[in-house]
């Protein structure tokens, strides 16, 4: 597995998410719900689960393919499936196809397992790198 899917940076803090092993060797998202996350009708904001989805669409193609070593997303579709409020949430993902420049993938986001209830589900097209594209940090604009 190519470990830098499991990379991370500040906005992963920000949002509170890990990158997770599970035991089939697949990769998953973690976030366990905070309030911040919480719209003001009390459920889980739809960005959080769109950065979640977004997140592990791009490390699965990493994990898949020791070739890639940056990912920017091109497009995604997402159903958001049910509203949850409170748990903890598990983002999964496979890798349809990966081509020279481009790989598919299909994400969803569950409650409580990786296994369990569905909240959302996405298909995404990435743009792959066979360079870290990586800058140290400038500061704040």
């Amino acid at each position: 597995m190519n470990t830098a899917a499991f990379n991370h940076g500040p906005f992963q803090d920000l949002v509170g998410y890990e990158i997770v092993e599970l035991p089939d060797a697949a990769i998953a998202v973690r976030l366990p719900i905070r309030n911040d996350h919480l719209n003001l009708h009390g459920v889980l904001h739809g960005g959080v689960l769109l950065t979640l989805l977004d997140a592990v669409g791009g490390r699965v193609l990493k994990a898949t393919s020791d070739r890639i070593e940056s990912v920017v997303t091109i497009s995604m579709s997402t159903d958001f499936v049910q509203p949850i409020g409170a748990g903890v949430l598990y983002a999964t993902a496979s890798a349809d196809k990966i081509g020279k420049t481009i790989g598919y993938v299909s994400m969803r986001v569950t409650a409580d397992a990786p296994d369990g209830d569905v909240v959302a589900r996405a298909h995404g097209s990435y743009r792959v790198f066979a360079k870290s594209l990586t800058r140290a940090p400038t500061g704040a604009i």
